[in-house]
């Protein structure tokens, strides 16, 4: 199967280019394409801010965007939404062929405050295999990225948008990329990362656009610092390691391990 990961520009909203991403996407036969967390929109700094973005369903903007895309591929778009309640998230709709493909996914540990928590993890289905999303900073928990894996998710599509001061994405650099072969690997998923990049106001954008195989291999990257588009081709294994990696087969693990989880929520 052939993908791709969108890294688009740092400031304001990165939808303009869209367009020629989906005319490259489909002269390439990509049948799966990721783009950034707040793709459409781009990163609000405020809770006005993302008022002013934010989308109800039926996300009628984002599909009518998405409506030049093959009916052959399925576009994961990280845009701000208002809920039925009212409450703004950064999320993923998964769009095939003009509509929705299922519920949408919420960042379930946002760190930006005009966002609300979300609280379920959809799979989603391409063909003979599901996926997941995995929101940007949700990639720093094991948590998401296992519980998808466990429910039979093999690909693990991750909208970031890296959006931090200068000094703090260099600091991350490295961390951050480790992050995503750590998911990959401790999962036997691929991960498909898609970035932001380029500086702005002090500001500068992770760049950790990238297709990592289950293995930890990285098949495709992204340049660091400016826009670009990745494509790779990618096979998805039938079975999964994570049969194997049981800790109930050591019952003396299992049991430290619930004890520790269980003090950690007692605490919480």
């Amino acid at each position: 199967m052939r993908v791709a990961a969108l890294q688009a520009e740092l400031a304001g909203s990165a939808a303009g280019d869209l367009p020629r991403v989906i005319e490259q996407c489909e002269r390439a036969g990509a049948e799966l394409l990721v783009l950034p967390e707040c793709y459409f929109g781009g990163m609000p700094p405020d809770k006005p801010a993302a008022e002013a973005v934010a989308m109800s369903p039926p996300y009628a903007n984002l599909i009518s965007a998405l409506r030049d895309c093959p009916p052959t591929m399925t576009v994961v778009a990280g845009f701000t939404e208002r809920s039925a309640d009212g409450r703004l998230h950064s999320s993923a709709a998964v769009v095939r062929a003009g509509r929705l493909a299922g519920e949408v996914t919420r960042k379930l540990f946002p760190r930006e405050p005009a966002f609300s928590p979300g609280e379920d993890l959809p799979l989603y289905r391409q063909d003979d295999y599901a996926f997941g999303v995995v929101i940007c900073n949700d990639a720093n928990f094991v948590e998401p990225s296992r519980l998808l894996a466990l429910a039979g998710a093999r690909v693990l599509a991750c909208p970031l948008n890296n959006d931090l001061p200068v000094d703090v994405t260099r600091g991350w650099a490295v961390r951050t990329r480790s992050t995503l072969v750590a998911r990959a690997v401790e999962n036997d998923c691929w991960v498909i990362a898609a970035d932001v990049a380029g500086t702005a106001g002090g500001r500068a954008g992770g760049g950790a656009t990238r297709i990592i195989a289950p293995d930890g291999r990285v098949t495709a990257a992204a340049q660091a610092e400016e826009p670009d588009l990745v494509i790779a081709d990618i096979e998805v294994p039938g079975r999964s390691f994570l049969e194997r990696w049981n800790v109930a087969q050591n019952p003396a693990v299992l049991r430290k391990w619930l004890h520790q989880v269980s003090g950690q929520r007692g605490e919480t």
